[in-house]
């Protein structure tokens, strides 16, 4: 991907381009911010960069013979890591090297990139078709990310090492390739991607320079919609309002838009069951719910903190702050009376204390019961 197809963030298009022109390529770098903002897409347009043999002031060739391997996804000098799952044997012990790991996935990885580099992890997920199992960069990983850069560059001056969602390092693996990344082999870099900086390893993440990406603005969304999608602008707008500057969700939208109105309609059901407290419509709501996977429950749940967020907005009239459609805005006007500064913060840590459980694979049905009575005491607390 080259820097004129990456949406917005031209300052750091620029910082990028001018550190590799004067060769002040860091070994370590970390691309950081929000889901949606295009991290990826960056650092392939950067790795592009680097390895172009024709590059001009502000982007590369792309159409040299390095700048084909890349966008081929071939080039001998560009390696990706990434989170998979486990691959175990016919006997189940999990010992099927040839399949495990970042390397054993690579098709389909190559495959998810030539689509676009703006998905996100229950994307890739599915992709892998382990949307309810936890996924890692394994030990293995690391093994071969030292192999790898224990040689020396095939095709020009830079080897370089992608690692997709760094947090999901295995905390041991990620301790062995500490002195690599401090001390790396000469024209070795790293590239790293995150958007939860908090989880990676600390003494990883002190090694890393970090590049801070921003949300993108409503205007680059639609106008993106418009031209590449062909949308119509007030459709586009109203998309990229909705989707508070992350173009990831703004495809999402674009392309599920009955699922996302199903999402929003759920969402007012279960308040309204919750309001109202009647255990068994609790727990048959509950039973649908825990059936859904378990990205699709994280989302979820981070849609309704978004709709608490809107509410209290609108509680203090602060109506241009406030993202939503004429329908949500209905809905938001009703809702609003139920969450304000008594109980806002408390529904916003329940909701976050959910999603951090289903992270972790708690019994679905327990915790959705319990957070829906939770969310009940909240709601009429305000009666």
């Amino acid at each position: 991907m080259l820097f004129s197809s990456v949406l917005g963030h031209s300052e750091i298009k620029k910082k990028l381009t001018d550190n590799v022109l004067a060769g002040r390529v860091s070994h370590a770098q970390l691309f950081e911010g929000p889901e949606g903002t295009g991290k990826l897409a960056m650092l392939l347009a950067y790795a592009l960069y680097i390895l172009c043999e024709n590059r001009s002031p502000t982007d590369s060739c792309g159409v040299c013979a390095s700048c084909r391997k890349v966008l081929r996804f071939e080039h001998p000098d560009l390696h990706f890591y990434f989170p998979t799952f486990n691959v175990k044997d016919s006997e189940g012990d999990g010992s099927d090297e040839k399949k495990s790991g970042s390397k054993g996935f690579y098709g389909l990885w190559r495959e998810m990139l030539q689509e676009t580099p703006y998905f996100d992890y229950s994307e890739w997920q599915r992709k892998l078709g382990v949307e309810n199992q936890q996924t890692m960069i394994y030990k293995k990983d690391c093994d071969d990310i030292i192999r790898d850069i224990s040689f020396k560059p095939l095709d020009g001056r830079y080897k370089i090492v992608v690692v997709w969602m760094v947090e999901r390092f295995d905390s041991k693996g990620a301790t062995r390739l500490l002195k690599y990344i401090e001390e790396p082999p000469e024209g070795t870099v790293f590239l790293m991607h995150t958007q939860d900086k908090n989880s990676i390893v600390k003494t990883l993440l002190s090694r890393l320079q970090q590049i801070k990406f921003p949300l993108l603005p409503d205007s680059v969304i639609s106008d993106h919609l418009v031209e590449h999608y062909g949308l119509e602008p007030q459709k586009a707008h109203q998309i990229s309002f909705m989707a508070e500057g992350n173009f990831t969700y703004a495809l999402h939208i674009t392309e599920n838009m009955a699922e996302v109105e199903e999402d929003l309609e759920s969402f007012r059901i279960w308040m309204r069951i919750c309001f109202k407290k009647n255990p068994g419509e609790i727990f048959s709501w509950v039973d649908q719910f825990a059936k859904w996977g378990r990205e699709r429950q994280k989302a979820f749940l981070r849609n309704g903190l978004s709709i608490f967020r809107q509410c209290l907005l609108t509680n203090y009239r602060a109506n241009a702050m406030v993202r939503a459609t004429a329908t949500h805005n209905d809905f938001l006007m009703k809702f609003s009376k139920f969450v304000n500064h008594r109980n806002t913060l408390d529904l916003v840590r329940a909701l976050e204390h959910a999603v951090y459980h289903v992270e972790r694979n708690a019994n679905p049905k327990i915790l959705f019961a319990d957070l829906s009575f939770e969310l009940a005491r909240l709601l009429r607390s305000t009666v």
